[in-house]
């Protein structure tokens, strides 16, 4: 049976949709996996009413309890294993990612051996690329767990989606500077300010992969509730020219025109020097003596992962928007005004 997964066509930056994912993670337990797992006796008997994570906080725990915590855990996760079932609907979001020959993996909090037991049970072929609790130094929410597993896959976390169905899905796809759609049925109050897009259910997500719209990435929601979608699309398609004086330094002028949409900065040559970096701190120290123009992607991915830095003579049309970030708004909104009269 030839299925319809509709046509595949990438909308303008700084748009975007879950189909455009040049790789997809998948979290395990309640997105391919449903094992009802409740760890809420669990986390009484060891953190009792103290708000905290399971895997993080077992460090604070004396090494006997530690050791009984993990035994307790991969006990549950195993059990809840033995009788797993598939998620409703995924099937088809698994069937769209194979048609589209996408990359993909699972990253999970759970024990290896349950997840193992109930990719059997559930009768699903796994990707090459499991990763869980068992396998390395990281978890999610951290974002080294996430960005590891890009780098296996041979792609940018900015070009990743992370599909998940709880908040430190969605708190490791923002610390990865990731896109991140989370499925869950009812969505706490709590979490919004970690979500980019949700949706009730596998089959809606399946929806909107064959039928993609077009949505604005967490990172630019703010400007376009202020400013709307067509001063989005006009700022984006701008390249600007970064000053070396800009004010109060380059981390917040980055920050400040980033945020309102600029899509591509043009980086004068040269290092991000000891003297640079003193004023400039906002900067990782590890980019301290870095090709400038480097520096400064660094300093994007992660909070704006759609921009981009092109070397002077690499940028077309850069424009010079003020030295200072404070009039940088004030800037594009009279640019967008002139063009629309003409001027």
């Amino acid at each position: 049976i030839m299925m319809n997964w509709g046509v595949f066509m990438p909308f303008s930056r700084p748009f975007w949709s879950p189909s455009e994912a040049s790789a997809i993670l998948f979290d395990w337990d309640g997105v391919i996996a449903e094992t009802r797992l409740d760890f809420s006796e669990v986390h009484k008997k060891y953190y009792g009413d103290r708000q905290a994570m399971l895997l993080e906080d077992s460090v604070s725990l004396p090494p006997d309890r530690r050791e009984a915590l993990m035994r307790d855990l991969e006990e549950l996760e195993m059990l809840g294993a033995s009788v797993a079932a598939l998620v409703p609907g995924i099937s088809g979001v698994l069937e769209w990612v194979r048609a589209r020959g996408i990359p993909w993996a699972v990253v999970s909090r759970n024990c290896r051996g349950s997840i193992m037991l109930a990719a059997r049970v559930i009768e699903v072929e796994m990707p090459k690329i499991v990763l869980s609790r068992d396998d390395g130094k990281y978890v999610k929410p951290d974002p080294r767990a996430l960005k590891e597993t890009c780098a296996h896959l041979g792609v940018s976390p900015s070009e990743t989606l992370l599909l998940g169905d709880y908040v430190y899905d969605m708190m490791g796809a923002r610390r990865a500077g990731m896109r991140g759609v989370l499925v869950r049925k009812t969505i706490p109050p709590d979490w919004a300010p970690w979500l980019e897009c949700s949706y009730t259910s596998m089959d809606d997500l399946c929806r909107e992969l064959t039928n993609p719209s077009e949505m604005t990435p967490w990172e630019y929601q703010l400007a376009e509730r202020e400013y709307g979608r067509d001063f989005l699309r006009f700022v984006n398609s701008t390249t600007a020219h970064l000053p070396l004086e800009a004010r109060p330094n380059m981390g917040e002028w980055l920050v400040r025109a980033a945020s309102l949409g600029i899509g591509t900065f043009a980086v004068p040559e040269g290092t991000l020097s000891p003297d640079l970096w003193r004023a400039n701190q906002s900067f990782d120290l590890s980019c301290m003596g870095m090709d400038l123009t480097n520096a400064v992607q660094n300093f994007l991915d992660g909070r704006y992962p759609f921009a981009k830095a092109l070397t002077q003579n690499d940028a077309m049309s850069a424009c010079c928007l003020p030295e200072d970030a404070s009039e940088i708004q004030g800037y594009l909104l009279a640019s967008m005004s002139a063009e629309r009269r003409g001027g």
